[in-house]
C-alpha cells in the first residue's frame, strides 16, 4: 500500500512515471464503477483469468456480494455495508492463497469504493 501511495505521489509531481502491471489488460476489462454489480464482475474477472483459483472461493465471495446487492434492493444500507465488509475480510483472508495479490488489492479497493459510495 505504502508503494502504490508513493508511485501516486511521485505521479501526481511528474516524478515518475505509472508502473503498468503485466496483469493490467485483465484489469483494464474490469469495470471501475462503484457499484456491487462492477464488483461482481470484477471477481468473475479474476476467476476466468485465473486470478482467484479457486471456484469455491469465487462462490463464497459472490455470494457476500449478492446479499449485499439483496439488502441494498431492500434499503438496508447498513447490512448491505456489513455485507462489505465481510467480503473484504473474505479477500484479505485468501490474498496470496487463491487471490493473487494485485488482483486482492484491486477488490478491496473497489469494495471499498462501494462502501464510500454508500456513506459507510
Amino acid at each position: 500500500m505504502r508503494l502504490l501511495v508513493l508511485t501516486l505521489a511521485l505521479m501526481l509531481f511528474g516524478l515518475a512515471a505509472p508502473a503498468v502491471p503485466a496483469s493490467a489488460a485483465v484489469m483494464d476489462d474490469c469495470s471501475h464503477a462503484a457499484t456491487i454489480p462492477s464488483l461482481r464482475t470484477c471477481v468473475q474477472h479474476a476467476l476466468d483469468h485465473g486470478h482467484i483459483d479457486s471456484h469455491a472461493i469465487a462462490r463464497s465471495l459472490l455470494a457476500k456480494l449478492d446479499a449485499a446487492q439483496t439488502a441494498l434492493d431492500h434499503g438496508q444500507t447498513s447490512v448491505a455495508v456489513r455485507k462489505l465488509e465481510s467480503f473484504v475480510r473474505k479477500v484479505d483472508a485468501q490474498t496470496g492463497k487463491h487471490i493473487a495479490a494485485e488482483h486482492a488489492a484491486h477488490l478491496r479497493m473497489q469494495a471499498e469504493a462501494v462502501i464510500a459510495a454508500l456513506g459507510g
